[in-house]
């Protein structure tokens, strides 16, 4: 009876069983914290990577009906249930990560491919907020004063995206005319078939004047560079009511828009004016704009931060009118 012979290239019993040690090493924590933080909406995505598929699934479920909170809550106009969303969302995905960043390894299935994972896992987050950015919901910072007093220069704005039921009074997100890559807002005031023309600062619709009663108060300063600030006593609020709808414009004695119109709006157009009426590049300069270049309507104020004084917390979750 002969013995095989001993492979002399064959590892030694102690650098194997370092091998079969490494190879039950957990992925990289830091990866796994990586993922949590690129992966929002998917709170809690490193979970998987670091073998905790229980707790994953848990994140998973709490983030994601929060931030459907928030979409919903922003399409519907619905601004106390937006801020509930965003803040909890928010704390979700703070405490995914602290989970992933203190959580012991459990079984994980990816070794050796926990780098595609996280890939995949970042890829679907940021393909979910794509879509929901393109159909649904999409936030828009006011760079601008052309809307004051309704919006200020550092609002975000959350715009339910679509053009389905545009009304007189929407406050409209929508392609510049002569830049279809600069994305402005304005406020509708006229739609297709209108006929619509502005004497001394009070549009008149089909021959009807916008009914304008003067409001108490002073006017927002203007924030815009090249824009002088509203003097004493050249600014007013006025509240327009159009279609049933009232909302607050403002307008300057000492340097008031020229009369505009009469025109009639083509089928296919709507007419935009900012709220800041002596202060806005809008469809009196510009003309009607397609109804093809409108991306949504505004509904709440998401956020809000001044240039100088940082976050205003009591514009957070307001309504527009």
């Amino acid at each position: 009876m002969t013995t095989a012979p001993t492979n002399p290239y064959a590892p030694s019993a102690a650098l194997a069983e370092d091998e079969a040690r490494k190879s039950k090493r957990p992925p990289s924590r830091l990866l796994a914290a990586a993922t949590t933080l690129l992966a929002l909406p998917l709170a809690g995505a490193g979970l998987y990577i670091f073998g905790r598929e229980r707790r994953f699934r848990g994140w998973i479920a709490a983030g994601l009906c929060l931030w459907t909170t928030m979409i919903v809550a922003a399409r519907t106009q619905l601004p106390k249930l937006f801020v509930i969303g965003f803040a909890g969302a928010v704390l979700v995905w703070l405490a995914s990560v602290g989970d992933t960043l203190i959580a012991k390894p459990g079984t994980w299935h990816t070794r050796g491919r926990a780098w595609l994972a996280a890939v995949l896992l970042v890829v679907c987050a940021r393909a979910g907020n794509a879509a929901v950015k393109e159909w649904l919901v999409e936030g828009f910072q006011i760079p601008s004063g052309a809307m004051i007093p309704a919006l200020l220069v550092g609002d975000q704005i959350m715009v339910r995206k679509g053009r389905g039921s545009i009304a007189r009074g929407d406050v409209i997100v929508f392609e510049y005319p002569r830049d279809r890559s600069t994305d402005y807002v304005s406020r509708v005031v006229a739609l297709g078939g209108d006929r619509i023309e502005v004497k001394r600062g009070v549009p008149s619709i089909n021959g009807v004047l916008l009914a304008h009663v003067d409001v108490a108060g002073g006017c927002p300063a203007n924030d815009e560079p090249g824009v002088p600030p509203n003097a004493a006593g050249s600014c007013r609020l006025v509240r327009e009511t159009n279609a049933g709808r009232a909302y607050t414009i403002m307008l300057e004695s000492d340097h008031p828009a020229p009369d505009f119109g009469p025109m009639i709006v083509p089928a296919d157009e709507v007419l935009v004016f900012g709220d800041n009426r002596d202060n806005s590049m809008d469809s009196r300069f510009w003309g009607g704009l397609p109804v093809d270049h409108v991306k949504g309507t505004a509904t709440l104020t998401g956020w809000s931060k001044d240039p100088k004084t940082g976050i205003r917390w009591s514009r957070i979750g307001r309504t527009l009118e």
